[in-house]
């Protein structure tokens, strides 16, 4: 075989080595490429994912805050039902003739007025005394 021959062989093969090596730095260059943009879109994606937790935790607390006020409103509504109750009871027999004790009907003008003043605040704010002396100067 010729020197030329060997030669031209040598070329070759020093041409397919460097096409080879071409191809394989793209497709490491690529690859490195895309997982630069996976990382960013990863960070991306977790901070969006922390920031909507951190909504779901204010959403529940106000849900927490909102069972508790509704809780409190419950119980005064049922004390202030049984206080009724309790306090007509002794003149049930009268009420057949539409008497009512002027006491009855005192508190239950006071529990008109808080339950209007509830209903205008809304249940988040402090709820007014359910005892009708609490309410006096």
């Amino acid at each position: 075989m010729s020197a030329a021959y060997w030669l031209l062989a040598l070329v070759l093969a020093s041409v397919a080595s460097a096409g080879g090596g071409l191809y394989v730095g793209h497709a490491d260059g690529v690859a490195e490429a895309t997982a630069k943009n996976d990382a960013k879109t990863v960070g991306q994606l977790t901070n969006l994912i922390s920031s909507h937790q951190g909504l779901i935790d204010a959403a529940a607390q106000v849900s927490r805050g909102m069972r508790q006020a509704l809780a409190k409103r419950q119980s005064a509504d049922a004390k202030s039902t049984q206080e009724f109750k309790d306090g007509l009871t002794p003149t049930a027999g009268d009420r057949a003739g539409c008497l009512f004790p002027a006491d009855s009907m005192r508190q239950l003008a006071q529990a008109h007025a808080r339950a209007a003043e509830a209903a205008a605040s809304g249940i988040h704010v402090a709820l007014p005394s359910a005892n009708p002396t609490a309410d006096r100067p």
